[in-house]
């Protein structure tokens, strides 16, 4: 089974990699934009760097990653995490488009909103499932070394 951090840093590579993606369709599209210019187009590259690759990075180098395995809570919550961060750069992209069009469209609100929840509930519920089986190693731990402390076997015969 898989561990935590060898996932995140699976994870790490991939925003990396989609953040260099989207900053060089981004410098592209603006390229050819004929001279016009969008923020939600220029900045798009940083929805993939702060919200997907910084957190994966910093997951990864986390010191308990390494003894948790990648169940289905934890699962679930970077799914929905990863399926937000996807939205939102969508969403953003999809505005630069649109406003070097020279547009508008209503709808693209909606990517902010839906990417937004996605975030907020991946967040939570990931962070609910990390500390629940954080907790259940502590707990496992404390109760090997209550063992290995009433266990005559391994006591110091000095001691007695």
């Amino acid at each position: 089974m898989s561990t935590c951090d060898r996932i995140f840093r699976i994870h790490w590579k991939i925003w990396v990699g989609v953040t260099i993606f989207v900053g060089i369709f981004s410098a592209v599209y603006e390229h050819y934009g004929r001279g016009i210019r969008s923020k939600p187009m220029i900045f798009a590259f940083m929805i993939p760097l702060l919200f997907g690759a910084a957190p994966a990075f910093f997951l990864a180098r986390k010191p308990s990653a390494e003894r948790i395995t990648y169940e289905s809570g934890i699962r679930m919550g970077i799914n929905l995490f990863c399926s937000g961060v996807a939205t939102l750069t969508m969403g953003s992209i999809a505005t630069g488009v649109v406003e070097i069009f020279g547009t508008t469209n209503r709808l693209l609100k909606y990517y902010i909103i839906v990417g937004g929840i996605l975030l907020i509930i991946g967040a939570i519920t990931g962070s609910i499932a990390y500390s629940y089986a954080v907790s259940d190693f502590e707990a496992e731990d404390e109760e090997e070394r209550i063992r290995e402390l009433t266990d005559p076997d391994t006591m110091d015969e000095d001691y007695w």
